[in-house]
């Protein structure tokens, strides 16, 4: 019985002993991401010392600064508009805001939706032909090229005419060419507004022209603006200050000025601004003059946007293209755009469970991170932290995303940016097996039922060994409760050989029926 519980013991003992040292393995893939987690402070500590001149502009990035703290508000110049907006077109912050989300008629300043939405559906060098809906509806007071259905121009050209001069008939021109319809092209224009997220915008035209339906905020004009300088023919045309468009056989050569007067020395000298990129002008009697413009200066990159200005006159009174330069040059001078982490640059990296070769994974930021600060702030005191949120195990596709870092100065969040793998790491096909194996070996369900199982055969060979035991005791009582046993008294040798040979037969056959039992 002794020996029974040993045994007992030491397969207990030897189970215990194969889980402690086995689950380490199954569970492997879980404690790399766990130490990824804990350990990731400790590791990217030193990172963000060397990478403080880094920043997010994820797309998918929501902290932004918030509309204008009291003391911006007191110091930065205020334009004589409706409403107006001055953004970092690196980061999106905010710098400045006023009635920012109000809706307000755009003007001409809708082309800039216009003109991305036939870059992205048709190639430069396609011609579309003058046709008579599109110039149904142009009126002489329009401003207009003076296009004849049936001529014939490149996507190109006409894009120069609509973003330079403003000119209807080109607009409607670039819809029907590239939507087969107006109305088929404005659906475009609104799912395009859908999902850049511009909420408080709505198109009913290409051309910008007056409608009550027809709307769009300061907010969604910078939003859209910042999108549409991405583009780099959008970003080429839109800082041209001349143009000559082609002839045809109904008209000559024309010269095209821009209306954008930042960008232009051609028509009124005094409103140009070195700095400027871009991007549209736009007015009109319901609208007044609306102004969204670009500019470059020291790494700072600026979109702003006036609407509803009442320029008085083209030279003192313009306060569309007087007041954007005027916010330009005070946000120049006053902050900075900092570079917080280059997308490549690794914010962390970390062993991968199941890895080919032991390769290791690098993590990066999924765009460039910015932010837009005040000159006084000292970026070396901006820290970092990495939040791995997603198991690091083989296969992992470069691109994939791993969690956030997010940035801090003086203990404030200042930035959240996304994180994905630089790199890609295979899968070991064997060490996958094996991984899978223990997993499944060392789940808690599968665990319970091997050790319900061994436990049941354990009990089910004591409870035989007990039941042998019972027999044995049985038969031994039936014979009279006696043993087979040696004397070496002489009474018991000199018994007669009758007496001791029916003893014997009877112990033969007890312990013969024993073993049949």
């Amino acid at each position: 019985m002794i020996m029974k519980k040993k045994q007992i013991f030491s397969v207990l003992a030897s189970l215990i002993i194969a889980t402690q040292l086995f689950s380490p393995f199954a569970l492997a893939a879980k404690n790399t991401s766990d130490t990824a987690d804990t350990s990731t402070k400790a590791e990217t500590n030193e990172t963000s010392k060397k990478e403080t001149t880094t920043k997010t502009s994820s797309e998918k990035d929501t902290t932004k600064t918030s509309e204008t703290s009291d003391e911006k508000v007191a110091s930065f110049p205020k334009p004589r508009a409706k409403s107006a907006i001055v953004i970092d077109a690196n980061s999106g912050d905010v710098i400045f805001a006023m009635e920012s989300t109000k809706k307000l008629h755009p003007a001409g300043t809708s082309n800039i939706m216009t003109a991305i939405v036939a870059l992205e559906n048709a190639p430069l060098h396609k011609k579309f032909t003058v046709t008579a809906d599109a110039l149904k509806n142009i009126t002489y007071d329009q401003p207009q090229l003076g296009l004849k259905e049936g001529e014939s121009y490149t996507l190109e050209q006409l894009l120069y005419a609509t973003l330079l001069n403003s000119n209807n008939d080109a607009a409607n021109v670039i819809a029907i060419g590239v939507s087969g319809s107006i109305e088929k092209f404005v659906a475009k224009m609104n799912e395009k507004a859908t999902s850049l997220g511009l909420k408080n915008t709505k198109f009913t035209n290409p051309t910008g022209m007056q409608n009550k339906s027809h709307y769009m905020s300061a907010e969604d004009l910078a939003t859209l603006a910042r999108y549409a300088m991405k583009n780099e023919t959008f970003k080429s045309i839109v800082k041209t200050p001349k143009y000559e468009f082609p002839a045809s056989l109904s008209r000559s050569e024309s010269t095209m000025l821009s209306t954008n007067h930042l960008v232009s020395r051609y028509k009124y000298p005094y409103h140009f601004y070195a700095n400027a990129t871009g991007v549209k002008s736009g007015n009109s009697e319901g609208a007044g003059y609306c102004l969204v413009a670009s500019a470059e200066k020291n790494g700072l990159s600026l979109i702003s946007v006036v609407m509803g200005c009442d320029n008085q006159d083209a030279k003192d009174g313009a306060y569309s293209f007087i007041d954007t330069t005027k916010m330009f040059e005070y946000v120049f001078e006053n902050y900075q755009s900092v570079l917080l982490t280059k997308k490549g640059d690794v914010v962390f990296d970390s062993k991968v469970s199941e890895s080919k070769n032991s390769t290791r994974v690098a993590l990066t930021v999924e765009n460039d991170v910015y932010i837009t600060l005040k000159k006084n702030i000292d970026t070396e005191s901006i820290t970092n932290e990495v939040n791995v949120v997603q198991d690091l195990k083989a296969p992992i596709k470069q691109g994939d995303y791993f969690g956030t870092i997010s940035y801090f100065y003086n203990g404030k969040k200042i930035r959240t940016a996304n994180i994905v793998a630089a790199n890609e790491v295979k899968r070991d096909f064997i060490l996958h097996i094996i991984y899978s194996i223990l997993h499944f070996i060392f789940n808690p369900f599968v665990l319970i039922i091997l050790i319900a199982i061994i436990s049941i055969s354990i009990r089910s060979r004591i409870v035989r060994a007990r039941r042998r035991r019972i027999r044995r005791e049985r038969l031994i009582s039936q014979n009279g409760g006696n043993r087979p046993r040696t004397t070496s008294s002489t009474s018991s040798t000199s018994r007669t050989s009758s007496t001791s040979s029916t003893q014997s037969r009877s112990r033969t056959r007890s312990y013969d029926d024993y073993r049949k039992r």
